[in-house]
């Protein structure tokens, strides 16, 4: 019986540290993000060097394009990310992203700049003239523009050109310099993109950076199906237009500054009504009579605890319409959602708190992603992973780092 007794207690032990091994595995499944959870293998960690520097070190890459054009050889597993360590200087290249899991990131935006002049006229034109069928595709146009499936035609438009998911731009500057660089052109204050996202790309986040046009849709990122977009402590700068996403997005901590008269942001969420622009704890500045906002397509907009210069217009977020070509017009199934909570700024009527202190409090990132996405701490785990790989290394440079942001 003592033998007996001695097994089971044995038994019994065993068990109960079997179920509290499952129940911890439970539990670090549940509190995190699958793509987070899925860190193995460890990220590849890759340097640039400077633009400047005539002799590069034997184990960096002397462009971005370079490195990214490796990673099929040195990255063959779609699931391991890949961080690209970029240096201090000014890289004149044009970046396409087609590989999902991949981090830009630089020593600062005052220090790492990605720079290059493009309007979106010009190349469109270049590409006809250089290829037939896109020609031919080029009737797929609204006002000479390309518009739904052909806006696939814009690819390389761009300063950062991204067909891919899961992409992060962190401490650096993307300026397409066109309209700085040829005063001299009428059309210069046309479309150029920074940053230009394609119809399968979602889950991307900016932080820490400045994106930088004097022309039209700076930010463009037109996954209008299931697009996912985060962007903290960021300076976005244009003329119209300047944060124009498709699908939703989240936008902290940032300063929008609007060149010109026009509207600064702009939202297509016409595929799905849970879809919007969320802008929080940032501040709006620009030209004497710079509008908020507009919309061709349905769209939804949440600005909360943001600050607003004098030159504010006193014009509502509106509608872009087409009196003179009605058939222009894109449906209106929703209607106007202008949503505003403790802002700052001109006594306009229609910036008035519309929404109570029990709404504002529930409107943070998981709220607007509908937890299907977890940015924060994906931007928490990148940055861990930076900050690992230089204790590893020993490098005694300094580069900025910043802590993940607060999710509000």
């Amino acid at each position: 019986m003592t033998a007996f007794s001695n097994r089971l207690f044995l038994f019994k032990k065993m068990m109960r540290q079997l179920c509290w091994r499952v129940a911890l595995a439970l539990l670090v499944l549940v509190q995190v993000p699958p793509a987070i959870a899925n860190t193995i293998p460890s990220p590849l960690i890759l340097h640039i060097a400077a633009p400047s520097e005539r002799h590069h070190p034997t184990d960096t890459f002397r462009t971005i394009s370079q490195a990214l054009d490796a990673l099929p050889r040195l990255a063959p597993d779609p699931n391991q990310w890949v961080v690209l360590q970029l240096a201090a200087g000014t890289y004149r290249e044009k970046i396409f992203l087609v590989r999902d899991k991949v981090v830009l990131v630089g020593m600062g935006r005052e220090q790492t700049i990605l720079q290059y002049p493009e309007l979106r006229q010009h190349f469109l034109k270049r590409q006809a003239a250089a290829n037939s069928k896109t020609a031919a595709d080029n009737t797929k146009t609204v006002n000479g523009l390309p518009t739904g499936k052909a806006l696939s035609q814009d690819w390389g438009a761009a300063v950062v050109n991204i067909q891919s998911s899961d992409i992060a731009l962190l401490d650096l500057t993307v300026h397409n310099s066109y309209a700085d660089e040829n005063p001299q052109d009428p059309e210069r204050y046309e479309h150029q993109f920074a940053v230009r996202g394609f119809e399968q790309a979602t889950r991307i986040i900016t932080d820490h950076c400045a994106l930088l046009t004097s022309g039209a849709d700076t930010l463009s990122l037109w996954n209008k199906t299931n697009g996912m977009y985060y962007h903290s402590h960021c300076q976005f700068r244009g003329r119209v237009d300047m944060v124009c996403p498709r699908g939703t997005a989240f936008i902290t901590h940032s300063e929008f500054i609007n060149q010109n008269d026009s509207a600064t942001l702009w939202h297509d969420g016409e595929l799905n009504s849970a879809q919007k622009l969320v802008v929080m704890y940032s501040s709006f500045k620009g030209a004497k009579g710079f509008q908020l906002g507009r919309r061709h397509y349905d769209g939804q907009f949440y600005l909360l605890h943001n600050s607003f210069s004098p030159e504010l217009a006193d014009q509502p977020i509106f509608r872009r319409t087409y009196p003179e070509d009605p058939k222009r017009d894109q449906p209106n199934l929703y209607g106007d959602r202008n949503y505003f909570y403790q802002n700052q700024g001109p006594a306009y009527v229609w910036l008035h708190d519309n929404l109570t202190k029990t709404q504002a409090a529930q409107i943070n990132a998981d709220w607007t992603f509908g937890g299907q996405w977890q940015p924060g701490a994906q931007l928490a785990q990148i940055r861990s992973w930076l900050q690992q790989a230089k204790q590893h290394t020993g490098d005694s440079k300094e580069q900025q780092t910043h802590p993940a942001p607060n999710q509000k």
